[in-house]
């Protein structure tokens, strides 16, 4: 029923925790794929010697995580993708909850689960709901995390898989994507995803060049038609998805992108007015303002409180 993916890149510390974790799932219907994308620390050896035949272990150069992922996505044979990064973990009845949630609702095509960095739930009785109108919620939280998504095989054989040009938000642009395609997916309430942070070289906090992140991409002309398929979003609600998640999430990349910015701002379909004033105030100013945290902070609440209060359709 599922294909198991893990991409490995230097996390031989951790990769033994996660399989063990998977090989004790409760469901047993599945295949794992291991992906060592050029690993240096020997992880690859450890998941061949521990592992054996259990493994389906993959061998490429160095590609980034993306490649490693569409890698194994081609080889693998069951109609559902489950996902999980090396140095995080599984509860026990992950797998089998995800079966149940399919198996009363055959038609979702991409399913999200709750995950912690601290514990998971002891005794979970499966709590799940529907996450309609998923594109006017995902301005502020797009629910899915690599480790707690499994999607339809199916997309990736009609969609463009991760995309590897991407250094931040590969993964975001495939939820998106997906949701369009297959319609308002569905999320486990329950927490039964362990999500690492003892991994200090993951991407997460690192700061790339805008055109390496989901932003320009998000912005393309194309990129709702391309991807619509049985979702009910219109247009309209994409476009508002679009530029308010736009103006969320571009302030990060202000301080060493400050330059290409303003083209980006220029590119936000729907501009509201009292965000977009003060984005296009003198570039030296907001790279000084945006490099003090706390006022960054600050300014990310004032959106929030803008499209919660101001602009609320």
């Amino acid at each position: 029923m599922f294909s198991i993916l893990i991409p490995l890149f230097n996390k031989k510390q951790f990769v033994c925790r996660a399989l063990d974790a998977v090989f004790g799932q409760h469901f047993k219907d599945f295949e794992v794929i291991v992906v060592d994308d050029g690993s240096t620390d020997g992880g690859g050896n450890l998941v061949e010697g521990q592992y054996g035949k259990m493994v389906k272990l993959i061998r490429q150069e160095n590609k980034g995580v993306s490649q490693a992922r569409n890698k194994g996505i081609q080889e693998a044979r069951y109609p559902y993708i489950a996902f999980l990064d090396a140095d995080d973990y599984w509860h026990p009845n992950y797998l089998s909850f995800l079966s149940r949630v399919i198996e009363e609702n055959p038609e979702v095509g991409i399913i999200g689960c709750h995950y912690d960095p601290i514990q998971l739930e002891n005794e979970p009785k499966l709590s799940y709901f529907r996450l309609e109108n998923y594109f006017k919620d995902a301005v502020y939280n797009t629910r899915f995390f690599t480790s707690a998504t499994c999607i339809k095989k199916e997309f990736f054989e009609i969609q463009p898989g991760f995309d590897p040009d991407l250094r931040l938000g590969e993964d975001i642009d495939v939820w998106l994507r997906a949701s369009l395609y297959f319609g308002d997916g569905i999320y486990i309430q329950n927490t039964l995803v362990y999500y690492s942070q003892e991994d200090s070289s993951g991407a997460t906090g690192k700061s790339y060049s805008l055109d390496q992140t989901l932003i320009p991409k998000l912005l393309g002309q194309k990129y709702f038609s391309d991807s619509i398929g049985a979702s009910t979003c219109t247009m309209e609600t994409f476009i508002k998805f679009q530029s308010k998640w736009v103006y969320l999430n571009l302030f990060p990349h202000f301080v060493r992108n400050h330059i290409i910015i303003k083209e980006v701002l220029s590119r936000i379909p729907r501009k509201y007015f009292f965000i977009h004033t003060f984005y296009a105030l003198p570039s030296s100013w907001m790279k000084v303002f945006f490099s003090k945290k706390k006022l960054s902070s600050l300014f990310r609440n004032y959106i929030k409180f803008c499209f919660r209060y101001i602009y609320t359709s």
